[in-house]
């Protein structure tokens, strides 16, 4: 045998030796890491089970699985309704009888003549109270969900209406209204002296309703009356009437039971808001006279809401509309030699 082959199969040797030591080194470590980890043994879905599906449709998707005992019960008082069937003993040792007693472990006794209370998505642990009778489910009510003090009204805003869609049972919402104001009765009583005196009393200097003399042979001039000319007749106008409101529904999607829709549109579905009786009849008029929309807030409980004075946008508020209807008047003065 040559001196390379000898080299050689030495080589291989050495480096299976250390393989080898490696491999007991790692296992050694994993044996020693996993001795302080808890494993329990646990029931998860192996597929996404929606609401209202039976015991017995959804037991073929039901499987034992494992789970951190921290993720069972993190507080480690037996307060939590995962169905647990005990600890996940290592080879060569007895499971500790101890662990999960307080929780149970019967996955025929959740299942049978029950159905889904809520969507179940893939790989969550199965609990108790997933799967209740169906007269249960059924007596369900939305009102149940609703605070003492508060009421439930619905408003159906268009989807591009209430954020694109994208509004979710338990977010939050300003409620802004939007309308065309009618002001020909007021510019109507200003422009007529006699109405404006008996109802408003006198307004602007002198006798008259507000008219001061004017050159003799000229009827007297009314300053409030040529203001009032200038007036529109309608006025658009958009205002925030009410701030920070919790969305208890869209549709069949409640706060409580959640179909878990995530970011799929839900379209122009009704949504219901929990308020405060005056914000209900507030609301109510805001749906009656004007057009209504919802925008969505961030989430409280990482950006909290501060409210801010609304006082409204009007079309001058967009746009610089009264400086540009002068420039288009522009040519027309220089015609008239004004």
């Amino acid at each position: 045998m040559g001196k390379r082959t000898i080299v050689l199969v030495v080589a291989l040797i050495l480096a299976a030796v250390s393989a080898f030591s490696v491999w007991r080194y790692l296992s050694t470590i994993e044996a020693e890491v996993r001795r302080d980890i808890n494993e329990v043994r646990v029931y998860v879905a192996t597929q996404d089970i929606e609401t209202g599906t039976t015991g017995e449709e959804a037991r073929p998707f039901i499987v034992e699985s494992v789970a951190l005992l921290e993720a069972v019960d993190p507080d480690l008082n037996g307060s939590i309704d995962i169905l647990c069937l005990g600890e996940n003993a290592r080879e060569g040792e007895d499971p500790d009888p101890t662990v999960c007693q307080n929780n149970a472990s019967d996955l025929d006794l959740v299942l049978n003549n029950n159905v889904a209370a809520g969507p179940i998505t893939r790989g969550q642990m199965i609990t108790t109270s997933m799967f209740v009778e169906l007269a249960l489910l059924n007596s369900a009510k939305l009102s149940d969900s609703i605070a003492q003090g508060r009421v439930a009204i619905s408003v159906r805003p268009s989807e591009d209406s209430a954020s694109g869609g994208f509004v979710r049972p338990g977010d939050r919402v300003n409620l802004l209204a939007s309308a065309s104001i009618n002001l020909s009765g007021a510019i109507s009583l200003l422009e007529d002296p006699e109405l404006r005196e008996i109802i408003l009393g006198t307004v602007g200097q002198g006798g008259g309703g507000g008219q001061t003399p004017g050159i003799e042979g000229e009827e007297p001039s009314d300053p409030t009356a040529d203001f009032a000319a200038t007036l529109p007749s309608t006025v658009q106008f958009t205002q925030t009437v009410l701030q920070n409101v919790e969305v208890l529904a869209v549709g069949a999607d409640t706060r409580e039971q959640s179909l878990g829709l995530g970011l799929e549109p839900t379209g122009s579905e009704i949504v219901v808001l929990e308020v405060t009786p005056e914000q209900a009849e507030a609301i109510e008029f805001a749906k009656q006279f004007t057009s209504v929309t919802l925008s969505l807030l961030p989430n409280p409980e990482e950006f909290p809401y501060t409210e801010f004075e609304a006082r409204g946008v009007l079309i001058e508020d967009l746009f610089d509309l009264l400086p540009r209807i002068q420039e288009l008047f522009e040519p027309l003065e220089g015609l008239l030699g004004n």
